[in-house]
């Protein structure tokens, strides 16, 4: 007997997700999820659009991509309609506020667990505080490309927010003390997701802002974002995926 979820995730899928077209039709296995910026569809080649998402190549790899508003509710209709699909990996690409003092803006992190801070990832099996780990082989990965490559990354934990504007100087505080690498709104929903549907995801992030210094930059008009996005286009394209 179909349950109300079952029921209702179709409909979402097929009403708004992919819009009339048929999720068995949508091939890749990789999508990647641009969350607030657009860093790929002005790339994909031969692109084709399903409903919401696009499929094409980035250099030598086809994949899919969606830019994500940010926060996590539009990203649960997403993940969980994937499901319909042959999808089994998400590499998730946004940015973050640095929580330690050595990581610079422009500089890359990817965060290879994300403390549950979101309202989502309770309806998936996680506490809120709990630590939600990404896939440690496609984080060591594509971390380890990066630095093979001279770009500045940091790997490690982050902490996911709900609220952008209550980043308070106390919390900045612990944060920075417990030793996480930065701060952002959507990666502890990605990895509930993608552990509860049993996928790979991880995610590569841009550091625009420094809480700990109380820095802003540009870096999402500079020559280091192009970099961040062509060492996401040439780690792709290799067999190390």
């Amino acid at each position: 007997m179909t349950t109300w979820e079952e029921k209702f995730l179709r409909f979402v899928a097929e009403r708004w997700v992919f819009k009339g077209t048929d999720p068995h039709d949508f091939r890749p296995r990789i999508v990647l999820m641009g969350f607030g910026e657009d860093f790929i569809s002005p790339l994909l080649k031969r692109h084709q659009h399903f409903g919401a998402l696009y499929t094409g190549y980035l250099g030598e790899r086809f994949v899919g991509y969606m830019r994500v508003p940010p926060g996590t509710v539009i990203l649960e209709g997403v993940v969980r309609s994937l499901a319909l699909t042959r999808v089994d990996t998400i590499i998730g690409l946004g940015t973050c506020g640095a929580l330690q003092e050595e990581i610079q803006c422009g500089d890359i992190v990817i965060a290879d667990g994300a403390q549950a801070g979101d309202c989502l990832s309770p309806h998936y099996g996680f506490e809120p505080g709990q630590m939600i780990q990404a896939d440690a082989a496609l984080s060591d990965s594509m971390a380890g490309y990066f630095r093979r490559r001279a770009l500045p990354v940091y790997r490690g934990p982050i902490v996911t927010t709900g609220a952008i504007f209550r980043e308070t100087e106390e919390l900045i505080a612990s944060w920075n003390q417990a030793g996480f690498l930065g701060v952002e709104l959507e990666a502890s929903g990605l990895y509930a997701l993608t552990n509860f549907l049993g996928m790979k995801a991880t995610m590569g992030l841009l550091v625009t802002d420094s809480p700990v210094r109380g820095e802003t930059s540009d870096v999402l008009h500079s020559k280091k974002r192009t970099a961040f996005i062509e060492g996401v286009t040439n780690f792709l394209s290799s067999p190390n995926i």
